[in-house]
């Protein structure tokens, strides 16, 4: 007897503690406006989140014709591996993929992270702090009020960058340093920029360049290694970024869902890229998923996010002196 699948879908808003402003946004943002997905089968339910990012063409009115699109194959009981094909790599698809690996976690009685044949148990991992553009003073206020974290990650752009990181290095000595660029820097910026900052604490640059851009970086040796982010979604990017980039920066949101989050995430570590997992502005609900890709082992985790949002779901994931715990499984996984 074939058992029936309900597939719902609707917007959610979440709101931040303070605007966060990068450099390829012209306005402040003080709200995540997400999707929520849920597949009911029987007596469980799976639930998803994602944040459409208009970086990308994606918006909520997009992200719900493509929810509505998707329907009628999910209550007709398609697999996550048809999901892949029918889709194309969204947000909207990573709602909808990561419902169905919590309601499969839920019909099986197993745990995500043995679903995902991840060797290491869940426990608290390290993660960045993240500080959008503001003013100096301010960095240096809630710099110190984080007690000075080990990783920080500073939003920047070409001319700001220098006093962002003189600043930052000066009261934060021992702090290693990632530099997001959000494709702000000019083909001209990028080698000399690099040669300036070099002689400070930093462990990657953050997607300087636009993408369309990217075969200025096969042209110099990085005195800092370089992070694809705009540049990679999924695992048909990462050959054309060889000889290019070092590390490989991976969002569920981005990649389109947590299966081929974790496929780009294996498959760029065999390919001798380094990772670092990121996540969507969003509820908790989100950012697990991005959880068990960094529990897998990642060399940066960039997935604290818990922390900065103002409202958020019942069992809210603790994130508290630059670790973020375990999701607790009554909300996913």
């Amino acid at each position: 007897m074939k058992h029936k699948i309900i597939m719902n879908y609707k917007k959610k808003i979440w709101n931040l503690k303070e605007d966060f402003k990068t450099s390829n946004r012209s306005e402040n943002t003080k709200q995540a406006i997400a999707i929520e997905v849920t597949i009911k089968k029987n007596n469980y339910v799976g639930r998803g989140e994602s944040t459409p990012y208009i970086r990308y063409g994606e918006n909520i009115t997009n992200s719900i014709q493509e929810l509505k699109s998707i329907k009628p194959y999910i209550e007709n009981g398609i697999s996550r591996k048809m999901l892949q094909l029918k889709m194309k790599p969204s947000s909207a698809r990573c709602a909808v993929d990561c419902a169905m690996w919590d309601l499969e976690a839920k019909e099986k009685n197993k745990k995500i992270w043995q679903l995902l044949k991840i060797k290491k148990k869940p426990s608290p991992l390290k993660t960045t702090e993240s500080y959008g553009i503001r003013p100096l003073t301010q960095l240096q206020s809630d710099i110190e009020k984080d007690n000075y974290p080990s990783l920080i990650k500073l939003k920047a752009n070409g001319n700001n960058v220098l006093e962002i990181v003189k600043t930052v290095s000066r009261i934060s000595k021992d702090s290693k340093l990632i530099i997001d660029f959000n494709e702000s820097l000019g083909p001209n910026e990028i080698i000399p920029l690099s040669n300036k900052l070099k002689k400070f604490n930093i462990i990657m640059l953050e997607q300087p360049l636009h993408e369309k851009q990217d075969n200025i970086l096969s042209t110099f040796k990085h005195p800092i290694p370089i992070g694809a982010d705009e540049s990679c979604h999924t695992t048909h990017d990462l050959q054309k970024l060889k000889n290019k980039y070092d590390y490989i920066i991976i969002k569920p949101g981005k990649c389109g869902g947590l299966t081929e989050a974790m496929k780009l995430k294996r498959l760029a570590e065999k390919s001798n890229f380094l990772t670092m997992i990121v996540c969507m502005f969003g509820s908790s609900l989100a950012v697990a998923p991005a959880y068990f890709l960094s529990l897998d082992g990642a060399n940066i985790n960039n997935i604290e996010v818990p922390k900065i949002m103002q409202n958020d779901r019942k069992y809210k994931i603790k994130c508290q002196n630059q670790l973020i715990f375990p999701p607790d499984q009554r909300l996913w996984g």
